[in-house]
């Protein structure tokens, strides 16, 4: 038995490598390369899990290639959503379901990915409108713990895992006292000021355990850690007001390998200088809300993208939460009509975040001897009105767009035939 099923295997993995093998040609479709180039008429190539060529008029013969005729629709590349929680979390008022924070306020050794439910009926809503990979961030407390690069498709969470570990996420106290039923100013003040005491502990702890060449004891949340030091993993500081981003930043200068990203950053328009002058990525959160405050542009959120990638800062769009998620693209639409170009706004959700995840060598462009990851659609991507996603490829591989949402309109449309 044991011998049959070796052999099985062998031959499933002969058969896989071989499709993999035979070329796939798009042809005659609008091609947005992701870095700004736009290929009217372009034709590209998937061979391999890779690109193979993609321009103008193809030249190389395919004896054998499997052919889509593209004509009238857009390519794009596959969409990164930064800043979710998806899979981590299925019933927002079911507690048995969520999955996305941990006990206690310092939990940097919390890795996301190992919680990740590839079995969630939330991915595959968010998959068939063209997100590919999200970064699934812990939540809560000081530290929440690390988020990794995952996809939206896998047998199980080390299948999905896109890059692990890529960053550590800390909770920045808002330096700003409000007016709260539930807290006093006082108690606000003293609260705050616990907090930042805390961190500037827990951070001073954490680089001494990083630099001791003999560690007596292992300590998880320290060793979580040491990659931050060392400029191989990424600090995201999730902080809203231009006081708390200030000191953030201020804080952090004596951490000179430390390479933070700014997340939620609603301020951050305000503060253009300063982010350039420090090389500081920013990922805007949930561009389609309110002002932050009553003296604001009621269109602020809409402009603060442009603002920022004008200026030429690193700038990214997620989306927090997690069925919400299948939105992303439409946010960036938003902010494609308020100063921003359609090709910026592509970046955005696509090579900029690659950039500030560390992937942007194999993902986030339609570029030769990159990931085959991509869409194909029927009108304009980041328009709510005309987007409709015909195929989606990763690694060259067709992916199944279907979803639980879509299953239960077929149902009902044919009981009551509309």
């Amino acid at each position: 038995m044991k011998i049959k099923l070796l052999f099985s295997l062998i031959i499933l993995s002969f058969l896989k490598l071989s499709a993999q093998q035979t070329p796939v040609i798009i042809s005659n479709a609008t091609i947005h390369v992701g870095n700004g180039e736009v290929i009217e008429k372009g034709t590209l190539v998937m061979l391999n899990g890779k690109i193979d060529f993609v321009g103008k008029e193809l030249k190389a013969l395919y004896k054998t290639a499997t052919t889509i005729d593209a004509k009238g629709k857009h390519v794009y590349p596959g969409l990164v959503c930064m800043n979710t929680y998806v899979g981590l979390n299925e019933i927002d008022a079911a507690r048995a379901t969520r999955d996305y924070s941990e006990v206690g306020s310092v939990n940097p050794n919390v890795r996301s990915m190992i919680a990740y439910n590839t079995d969630s009926k939330i991915i595959p809503t968010i998959r068939s409108n063209g997100i590919l990979l999200t970064q699934v961030v812990p939540q809560g407390g000081l530290v929440s713990g690390s988020s990794s690069c995952m996809k939206t498709f896998g047998w199980n969470w080390e299948d999905a895992v896109y890059k692990a570990d890529e960053g550590i996420h800390i909770n920045w106290p808002e330096l700003v006292v409000q007016s709260r039923f539930d807290e006093k100013d006082e108690n606000q003040k003293q609260r705050i000021e616990k907090e930042l005491q805390n961190i500037e502990e827990f951070f001073s702890q954490a680089e001494h355990y990083s630099k001791s060449t003999t560690i007596e004891t292992f300590n998880a949340r320290f060793d979580a850690m040491k990659n931050l030091f060392n400029g191989t993993k990424k600090l995201y500081i999730h902080v809203d007001f231009a006081k708390g981003i200030m000191h953030a930043v201020n804080f952090f200068k004596k951490y000179p390998n430390i390479k933070i990203v700014l997340v939620g950053a609603q301020d951050a328009y305000q503060l253009i200088e300063l982010l350039k002058e420090k090389n500081i990525s920013v990922v805007l959160i949930n561009i389609h809300r309110l002002p932050q405050r009553n003296s604001e542009d009621v269109d602020q959120p809409f402009k603060t993208p442009a603002q920022l990638i004008n200026a030429g800062i690193l700038t990214a769009i997620g989306h927090d939460g997690s069925w919400q998620t299948r939105n992303l693209m439409f946010n960036a639409g938003t902010a494609a009509t308020y100063g921003l170009s359609k090709e910026d706004a592509l970046k955005c959700i696509t090579v900029n975040a690659a950039k500030i995840m560390g992937i942007e060598s194999t993902y986030g462009t339609l570029e030769v001897g990159k990931n085959a990851a991509l869409l194909i659609c029927d009108g304009d991507l980041l328009d709510m009105k005309s987007s409709n996603i015909k195929h989606a490829f990763f690694s060259g591989e067709e992916l199944d767009l279907n979803n639980h949402q879509q299953e239960l309109y077929k149902k009902f449309m044919n009981k009551y035939g509309f």
